[in-house]
């Protein structure tokens, strides 16, 4: 799966933000059973959604939109979701959580922050892209 342009995912993120990753906490044993149950036998023509663990994050630089102190971000769980790794900086793309209590889930197109030039471009992309199309606060 592709990730959309780093322009549409600006355009239509209600929160775009760097975080550092503080800590992740597992699934509980009731979520990992949920998760290998649908594993081993997955129900057929139904809409499921696995949980997610919850990441403490440090928000280094709110660049739309503001994540709440507090929320916890997801970190998913298989090789299709976006997974965190803890002690790492990120750049996350997010829509706002829907109800009280939800986590705030990044999209596909949420990246690390290294010094790789990938990652530099990518950063350079984003902030280009947020000054040349100004959106409301």
């Amino acid at each position: 799966m592709l990730a959309p342009p780093i322009t549409e995912l600006v355009q239509t993120s209600d929160m775009v933000a760097i975080v550092h990753v503080d800590r992740i906490h597992p699934l509980t044993a009731e979520q990992a059973a949920f998760t290998e149950r649908i594993f081993s036998d997955p129900p057929l023509n139904v809409p499921i959604r696995l949980p997610t663990q919850a990441v403490d994050v440090t928000v280094v630089r709110n660049l739309k939109g503001t994540i709440p102190k507090g929320v916890p971000i997801g970190s998913g769980v298989t090789n299709c979701d976006v997974v965190l790794m803890e002690g790492r900086d990120y750049l996350i793309f997010a829509q706002a959580a829907v109800e009280s209590g939800d986590k705030i889930e990044p999209r596909y197109g949420t990246f690390m922050i290294d010094r790789s030039p990938r990652s530099l471009a990518a950063l350079a992309e984003v902030e280009h892209s947020l000054s040349s199309n100004p959106t409301p606060p």
